[in-house]
């Protein structure tokens, strides 16, 4: 995110909200060229999974066409997204978060509204824009637009009903040396205002599925995924594997923002974690 200055990003994540109602307003040409430019640039995640990412123009045809379908229904005024791809492999969700995130990001701090919409979305319609190959999945995608002055009511509806607003506390989701001992924001130093910048990263339903532990007298936060039945909706699409990747975006952007210096690695942490999957460590 080199085009955020200091503080700026950490300013962007915390402002950005899921928009679901959009002003009848064309998006700036100097806008899209500066968002394009980002996306062509964000073509590989932290396990190497090739992604690719377009700015689409859906025609009203379309458009109608995805109303019939899950979350587009609740979207109103936007008939540009960004969509994207990744090719099939170990962690590809995770992958894909974890840049579509960044292209969300970018897009907040350029003036633009997002939310993201995975679940219930007809694929093939931005399959077929994409041009998308057999071995490569839309796990999600964006509307962005500008967002309008009044929420419609359906849009307030949704969003006290999916808990937007709401965040787990931090000794819900981080822990100290294993998974049963809540971390305290005094031993973190600087990575107190890291690990809040992914208690403020975004999920489906908001389920929050990250649960990070600090390995004691070290740097290193190892990420573990709370598991629901949701993330197995579909074929190829493991939504809240998807989650962790905006979780790893939002840890490692902020790390880099506050000049903390850091690698991911997979490794077998050994410490108790009951049903918790393991995913990645961040060794700093």
């Amino acid at each position: 995110m080199e085009a955020q200055d200091k503080k700026r990003l950490l300013e962007t994540i915390k402002a950005r909200y899921s928009v679901r109602t959009y002003e009848n307003k064309p998006i700036e040409k100097a806008v899209l060229e500066k968002l394009s430019s980002f996306l062509d640039a964000n073509t590989q995640g932290p396990f190497g999974n090739k992604v690719r990412f377009r700015i689409v123009d859906a025609s009203q045809a379309a458009v109608s066409e995805l109303k019939k379908y899950g979350s587009y229904g609740l979207i109103k005024g936007a008939q540009v997204f960004m969509a994207g791809t990744v090719v099939k492999g170990e962690k590809d969700m995770e992958d894909y978060g974890y840049c579509m995130e960044k292209n969300v990001l970018m897009a907040t701090s350029l003036g633009l509204g997002t939310v993201w919409l995975g679940g219930m979305l007809n694929r093939s319609t931005f399959a077929a824009k994409m041009d998308a190959s057999e071995n490569e999945v839309i796990p999600a995608i964006t509307p962005i637009g500008y967002p309008a002055d009044k929420r419609s009511m359906l849009d307030r509806f949704v969003r006290t009903a999916s808990g937007g607003k709401n965040r787990k506390a931090f000794g819900e989701l981080f822990f100290d040396g294993n998974t049963f001992a809540s971390l305290d924001k005094a031993v973190c130093g600087k990575y107190a205002e890291v690990l809040e910048a992914v208690r403020w990263a975004p999920s489906a339903s908001n389920k929050q599925p990250w649960r990070i532990v600090k390995e004691k007298n070290t740097n290193n936060y190892h990420f573990y995924m709370s598991e629901h039945s949701t993330n197995s909706m579909m074929k190829d699409i493991r939504i809240q594997n998807n989650d962790m990747g905006i979780a790893m975006s939002h840890f490692e952007l902020a790390a880099r923002e506050l000049g903390l210096e850091g690698s991911w690695q997979v490794e077998k942490p050994g410490m108790e974690a009951g049903k918790l999957i393991y995913i990645v460590s961040w060794k700093g």
